[in-house]
């Protein structure tokens, strides 16, 4: 052993005693920041170098073989020397020697310093040059800068909307390459917005936001052309922009109503189910009521609740959007629309209604009242369905807020919605609003009725539930004989919320 030692100086055994295992797992290939061993010995780090005839070589000369520890500064010193590094890249690009993968580092570094501004003065006439090739290459990186850029230019518009002419010219696949599980994940708008195209309809738009446009202005003659190619149905990849003039469709149609009813609005028609799934999920995306826009897409908009399940991630918002337009007051919409709408809601997209009908409610705040008697209960009366046999827990949960929300007209609220609630797997939020709004003492035999529908025998009794009861009783005398009362208050002490 001694002479051997001797003669290999070179073989030692490792610091972290791995060679006393036949078998030797290493968290090198993911631990980086949590000190293992093995990652810090195993790392391969490249000194980027700052200086702009430093750089140039440095980015020239031969890389090495990027092993899974292999890494670099390049991106560091992007962020702190910007404009070394992209004098370093022109300089070889004038040679004809346009570095992708640097480039695209490049970009991304640039995109999120504070001089973004400062940047683009001096790389927009270089970006310019950019081969087709490269940008084709580099698609997503380009895109992702000029999305950034766009917000706070103040010069090179035309090299920026240059820029977006030709990535959209090129032939990018459409797909996004997201899937979940193997299989492609079917969200129009987290693919729009990582897309080259949805970068650069992201870009348009806040190029043309920075106009500051107001009603009836008409879309800029150097940007409206953009938009109408983008609207091409017959470029699938141009699907991804769609999605994004979706989402500002309020927008489009105050600024140039006549652009956008012959260009934007048709895709929102569901002869074309693809194609309104995804600008109605880039509308749905952050909708807002706007009665003109409701009056153009009036049949769009009634037809969609017949393809609530296309509606994939957003149909939520649909449901909700729907019940805020039913509750109006909405011009050129008839109850009977309302109600064929609402009733062809599946399961689900009740439910999503019944919560936005409470929110809407409890949203009036000291209105509550007026609320009640002119939205609230016209839409209960006329516009919700009346089988019972779509009573759901989720429904009579959100009904139960509902009724307590009303104030003033819970005994009425209660009145018309009581057939549809039924016990509540955990009943605790509701006891305690009930509990916290006074209704108790206001309401008691309607406060008593309430807690009867919603209680059964649920494992664990809402702690609130004892002094509502309490409440109950000390206002009303003679419901401590009721039935209802009996049983709850029994319930109560058998479960321990007192």
């Amino acid at each position: 052993m001694a002479e051997l030692s001797s003669a290999h100086p070179q073989w030692q055994l490792a610091a972290n005693e791995c060679d006393e295992f036949s078998h030797w797992m290493s968290g090198a290939g993911w631990a980086s920041g949590t000190g293992d061993p093995n990652y810090e010995e195993s790392r391969e780090i490249d000194i980027t170098l700052r200086k702009r005839r430093e750089l140039m070589q440095w980015l020239t000369k031969q890389q090495p073989e990027r092993g899974p520890f292999y890494e670099n500064t390049w991106r560091d010193v992007c962020t702190k020397h910007p404009l070394n590094c992209l004098f370093a890249l022109a300089d070889l690009a004038g040679q004809g020697n346009w570095l992708s993968s640097r480039w695209s580092d490049a970009l991304y570094a640039w995109g999120n310093g504070k001089q973004v501004q400062r940047i683009w003065r001096s790389a927009a006439p270089v970006l310019q040059t950019m081969p087709d090739k490269v940008i084709q290459k580099i698609a997503h990186s380009v895109t992702w800068w000029l999305k950034a850029v766009s917000k706070s230019i103040d010069r090179h518009e035309g090299i920026l909307l240059h820029l977006c002419r030709r990535v959209l010219a090129v032939p990018l696949e459409s797909g996004t390459g997201m899937t979940r599980n193997g299989e492609p994940i079917d969200q129009p708008v987290t693919e729009a917005i990582n897309h080259p195209v949805g970068h650069v309809t992201q870009a348009l738009i806040n190029l043309w936001f920075k106009q500051n446009p107001n009603d009836n202005d008409r879309l800029p003659a150097d940007i409206r052309p953009f938009f109408t190619e983008l609207c091409d149905v017959q470029v699938d990849r141009f699907r991804h922009g769609r999605v994004l003039l979706g989402s500002r469709l309020i927008a489009f149609f105050r600024v140039d109503p006549p652009w956008t009813e012959q260009y934007l609005l048709p895709l929102f028609s569901w002869s074309n189910p693809a194609e309104a799934k995804s600008v109605w999920e880039g509308f749905l995306w952050s909708p807002r009521l706007y009665q003109p826009l409701l009056t153009a897409f009036r049949a769009q908009f009634l037809e969609s609740a017949n393809h609530y399940t296309d509606l994939g991630e957003h149909r939520q918002q649909f449901a909700a959007f729907l019940t805020y337009a039913a509750l109006g007051p909405t011009e050129g919409y008839t109850v009977d629309e309302f109600r064929s709408a609402i009733g062809a809601l599946p399961q689900d997209g009740l439910e999503e209604s019944a919560q936005a009908l409470s929110q809407a409610f409890e949203g009036a705040a000291d209105q509550r009242e007026d609320y009640w008697k002119n939205r609230v209960q016209p839409f209960w009366q006329q516009v919700w369905p009346k089988s019972r046999e779509l009573a759901t827990p989720r429904i009579a949960e959100s009904l139960t807020q509902l009724t307590i929300a009303a104030r003033g007209e819970f005994p009425a609220a209660l009145a018309a919605v009581k057939d549809w609630l039924q016990p509540l797997e955990h009943p605790h939020y509701v006891v305690d609003m009930l509990h916290e709004s006074d209704l108790c003492s206001r309401y008691p035999a309607d406060a008593l009725r309430l807690l009867d529908a919603v209680i059964a025998d649920q494992q664990w009794a809402p702690r609130e539930l004892g002094q509502c009861l309490d409440e109950i009783g000390q206002v009303a005398p003679q419901l401590v004989q009721d039935a209802r009362y009996m049983r709850l208050q029994e319930y109560s002490r058998r479960r321990g919320s007192q």
